[in-house]
């Protein structure tokens, strides 16, 4: 099939442009002209562009320093689900980044959960509308007792399975 292009001749380029509209505005007004550009500056374009501005509460930024500084903590204790379940109501976050933001805090608990792990461990592939806390915790624990048969950190093995993934079964 082919492709209509432009021609600036016949065609009108009238369009009303609305993406991420808030984050659009304050990245225009704080970086046009910054002479002081730093890397954080580019990671947040670099968010914007794949629609993925983040938003979470401070209730849920306490709820996170909670569990990092727990000191005896399960993927399936209460504060493990509250955080769980805080970071997902959040703009811009979903079971994946959840869990990645969570690993980051606690790999000792809390593996990864992406489309490539989660495949090498079941043999199937999630869509992003079947991960459930219920689904994340079984997951979580699952992970969990193959480290401990292998004698592997928790944090190793998520990034194990998403390595033999790749090698074994390809493109998503």
């Amino acid at each position: 099939m082919p492709f209509k292009k432009f021609d600036v001749g016949t065609d009108k380029l009238d369009f009303s442009f609305s993406y991420n509209n808030a984050e659009t505005a304050l990245l225009r007004k704080e970086l046009a002209g910054n002479v002081n550009v730093d890397i954080n500056d580019l990671r947040r374009v670099s968010l914007w562009k794949l629609d993925r501005v983040l938003e979470v509460t401070e209730e849920t930024l306490e709820c996170l320093r909670k569990v990092a500084a727990a000191e005896d903590l399960s993927v399936d204790a209460t504060l493990s689900k509250r955080a769980v379940e805080m970071l997902v109501d959040s703009q811009g976050v979903g079971f994946p980044m959840a869990s990645a933001m969570l690993k980051f805090l606690r790999p000792d608990v809390f593996p990864i959960i992406d489309v490539r792990a989660y495949r090498a461990l079941t043999g199937t592939k999630p869509y992003y509308s079947t991960y459930t806390l219920t689904r994340y915790i079984a997951y979580a624990k699952e992970l969990a007792n193959i480290a401990s048969r292998l004698g592997r950190p928790l944090s190793d093995i998520d990034e194990q399975l998403y390595c033999f993934d790749a090698k074994h079964n390809g493109k998503i």
